[in-house]
């Protein structure tokens, strides 16, 4: 008997209908396996913070599958499922677009979850070239992939910072049929940022952030948290609770509850 067969199973949450949702299972259950790319800048990558919402997602994912698919058929999602961390730090679109090819989708990704770069904004570039540059990628991914979630950039805790930001929100113009859309900025916003955003920054430049100050772009780990319940809830149909997540990997539980 496995650890995993032992361990209590959170009560399981899906939303019937959810199309990704099921298209995962269908595919894993017919001996196929799924790769998942996270693309994006240093929110995606998020190697700075964890857990993160990227594991976060990887893990729920894996979870909600095996609960589906019997305790005993845990193997399926666990090894068919793969997850790979496309955030680059500091990346704009152009970066991405340069890397799609050589990179990206030569993983032959199954769904891509894309959170999209904001950093074009400090290289001045047009709203309607980034726009462009954001379809641009849409398209490529959908030459591999059959699901694509596409998430516009959450909120920081700096009113000018966001004021700049919307200037470049496009995710209402993109097109494509196989994209899920996730208004995160709409979503986040509806939370206290101040409960996000408490990292003390080694200082930014670009931002203007002196050594020791808050960070106000890059979320903690309930941030994090929120993010992965944003994204599990609108692109998988799958229900979290952030909050119990933290506690409970604060309290040291080797299978955090949800």
């Amino acid at each position: 008997m496995t650890a995993l067969n032992n361990k209590i199973f959170n009560h399981c949450r899906i939303t019937e209908g959810m199309d990704v949702f099921k298209d995962v299972k269908k595919s894993l259950s017919a001996g196929k396996n799924i790769n998942i790319i996270f693309i994006g800048d240093s929110i995606t990558s998020a190697e700075w913070v964890h857990p993160n919402w990227r594991d976060i997602i990887e893990y729920v994912l894996k979870e909600e599958l095996t609960k589906s698919l019997g305790s005993e058929n845990w193997k399926i999602p666990s090894w068919g499922i793969r997850c790979f961390n496309y955030g680059f730090d500091g990346s704009t679109t152009t970066d991405i677009l340069d890397m799609m090819n050589s990179r990206i989708l030569s993983l032959d990704p199954d769904i891509a979850i894309y959170l999209i770069n904001t950093n074009d904004m400090h290289i001045g570039i047009k709203k309607e070239d980034f726009k462009d540059q954001v379809q641009q990628i849409i398209d490529r991914l959908s030459t591999k992939c059959s699901h694509i979630i596409l998430a516009n950039r959450l909120p920081g805790n700096d009113s000018k910072y966001n004021e700049e930001y919307k200037k470049l929100d496009v995710i209402n113009s993109i097109k494509s049929k196989k994209v899920t859309f996730v208004n995160m900025y709409e979503a986040f916003s509806r939370y206290d940022l101040d409960k996000f955003f408490t990292f003390k920054c080694s200082g930014n430049q670009l931002l203007g952030i002196p050594p020791g100050g808050i960070d106000f772009v890059h979320p903690n780990q309930l941030g994090n948290a929120y993010i992965a319940k944003i994204i599990l809830e609108k692109g998988f149909g799958i229900s979290f609770d952030p909050e119990l997540f933290i506690e409970s990997t604060s309290r040291g539980e080797m299978y955090p509850r949800y």
